[in-house]
């Protein structure tokens, strides 16, 4: 935990001012922020309303006793409070539309930044919890003081006009309030979001664990994990604890505040009616205008702690998404079953040393290629690297022509079909997971499902493809294995990268998958598997071996013959050796 809050501090020391803060979003929202001022304008303007009916009430109605005056005043304020009505329904909804459009925005730069970097993947749950953090702040109206504060002015010289006294006293207040809040965010900004990461880190340590069950349950982890989380827990506790504390401490002494000037405020007015220096009816306006110009302050220092999480989450996600843009393109048509590696070196990323040197190679249609090599010399990433998930360390990948890591993967994704080593389904049904999450037509879906030979067990299930799969799925590693499968293959694809396909299956499913992989290449899609499966390796065209970082392609026939040598040669030499003795 230590050296997670050295690295909360160090972000804390680059946090954006608050005047920053809302720079930011104004660009983001330009057209709302407009219309939360205008709005709020007419909103602040028609509070006024109100004071202005008690000055009347007791300067005029009171003294003339004229009925038809308080009738008509009456009808006036009514008629004013029901636009004041319909300003502030406007206000929110605005920022319910504004909610829903920073969302909307700012989820597609994260899933674009999780579609182009690979690291991306870790961070996209945290980043969606933060913009959900973001979205409360608009759309539980937190951002609505903020633009009330600047008509505060406006009643503080209305208090003046009715008394330079009250004025001073308005003005004295709204300073202190101003303090308040100013010390507010202070002493609780740093503790609020180191909180929020803590919690966010317990959240994240529980995933983690529940992902784990059985390894954790066999080994006997479960009470070590509970320790950690427990601990984990408390940290976050202690600091929510303070957090609040001291955001209390200072909501309270700004209550209290507004309480105390209002009994001055009162109580001034009416040494000044006593005075004959204002009229009995000035006394109760200037305290609903005091109440009005020091409110917002007040709302902002009473909510400082949710304000501070909505900007850290500003923050968060304004750093890391600030160029991040969706790509714009033109769909290409389908392309041609050719694929080249040219000059092609393989790294993980983090890592400088390529797990496979230099090499270029050419596969055409109807080419199945094994991929072989000890564990750790590069398969599952040379695989990866050819889909475009990972980066290549040097030299292209080329499908029909077209650079993969410069064509954008939604168009091409579609025409490139890839099975993990761990197959992880996206939570929904079984159809919408061989459908890649689109939409398709059911005989489609089936007929992939068939290719593969999962319907029946997809059947066998008690909604059949309508069986909600995704976390906490109960489908076993083999009935993954079989609809991840199905996904690959369906709609066709050119390109088929494969990660021990078979892993999982038992003999008859293994069987099954390599004839249906054998269909597939003989109508002309390029199938790359990385397997130690010697059944799918032999009933390859190609094998590319990878070893000691070089990779070398071999056809499959003339390999297995070249391995059978050395073999042969040893079996004559023990029956010589055993004849002689």
């Amino acid at each position: 935990m230590a050296s997670n809050d050295k690295e909360l501090d160090s972000d804390q020391s680059k946090g954006r001012s608050l005047f920053q803060w809302f720079e930011g979003m104004h660009r983001e929202l330009p057209g709302y922020f407009k219309l939360l001022l205008l709005f709020g304008l007419v909103s602040n303007l028609l509070l006024l309303v109100s004071p202005l009916y008690m000055l009347q009430i007791y300067d005029r109605v009171i003294t003339s006793g004229s009925i038809d005056t308080l009738i008509w005043l009456t009808i006036i304020a009514i008629f004013l409070f029901g636009i004041y009505a319909a300003a502030e329904m406007a206000r929110r909804r605005i920022c319910a539309l504004a909610a829903e459009d920073i969302e909307e925005t700012i989820s597609e730069r994260i899933f674009t930044q999780f579609d182009k970097e690979v690291d991306a993947g870790k961070s996209l749950p945290q980043q969606l919890m933060t913009l959900s953090r973001l979205r409360s702040f608009f759309q539980n109206q937190m951002i609505l003081p903020f633009f009330d504060i600047p008509f505060a002015p406006l009643f503080l010289i209305i208090l003046f006009i009715i008394h330079p006294l009250i004025g001073v006293l308005g003005l004295v207040g709204g300073a202190l309030l101003l303090f308040l809040a100013i010390m507010a965010e202070r002493k609780t900004r740093d503790i609020s979001q180191r909180a929020s990461a803590t919690s966010a880190y317990a959240f994240e340590l529980a995933s983690g664990l529940g992902r784990q069950r059985s390894a954790m349950v066999a080994m006997g982890l479960a009470q070590n994990s509970l320790a950690k989380w427990r601990e984990t827990k408390a940290a976050a506790r202690d600091l929510n604890l303070d957090a609040g504390a001291q955001e209390g401490a200072f909501t309270a002494a700004s209550r209290s505040g507004r309480q105390i000037l209002q009994i001055l405020i009162l109580g001034a007015g009416a040494a000044l009616a006593i005075a004959q220096e204002i009229s009995p009816g000035a006394i109760v306006a200037g305290s609903i205008i005091m109440a009005r110009a020091l409110a917002p302050i007040d709302q902002i220092v009473g909510s400082w702690r949710a304000i501070t999480q909505s900007r850290g989450a500003w923050d968060q996600l304004d750093n890391s998404l600030d160029k991040q843009e969706a790509d714009q393109f033109t769909p290409l048509p389908r392309p041609a079953a050719h694929l080249k590696l040219d000059r092609l070196a393989v790294t993980a990323p983090g890592m400088s040393k390529p797990l496979i040197h230099p090499f270029a190679v050419e596969f055409t249609g109807g080419s199945f290629i094994a991929i072989m090599g000890a564990n750790g010399s590069g398969k599952t990433t040379l695989l990866q690297t050819i889909a475009s998930a990972w980066p290549a360390a040097s030299g292209t990948v080329s499908l029909g022509g077209r650079n993969v890591h410069q064509w954008p993967n939604q168009d091409c994704g579609q025409y490139v079909g890839y099975v993990p080593q761990a197959i992880e389904l996206i939570p929904g049904t079984i159809g919408e997971n061989i459908a890649r999450m689109g939409k398709a037509e059911p005989e489609a879906i089936i007929e992939a499902a068939k290719k593969v030979g999962a319907h029946e067990m997809i059947l066998s299930l008690s909604k059949g493809y309508e069986t909600a799969v995704g976390n906490g799925n109960s489908l076993s590693a083999g009935q993954r294995q079989l609809v991840g499968l199905a996904r690959a293959i369906f709609g066709n694809p050119v390109l088929l990268l494969l990660d021990e396909p078979t892993a999982n299956l038992d003999s008859q499913a293994a069987k099954l998958t390599i004839e249906t992989l054998q269909r597939l290449q003989k109508n002309g899609a390029i199938i790359m598997a990385a397997s130690h499966d010697h059944n799918l390796i032999s009933s390859s065209s190609h094998i590319l071996a990878i070893r000691n970082g070089a990779a070398s392609i071999a056809n499959t026939k003339q390999y297995m013959q070249s391995l059978q040598k050395p073999a042969a040669k040893v079996k004559a030499k023990t029956q010589t050796a055993g004849a002689a003795t």
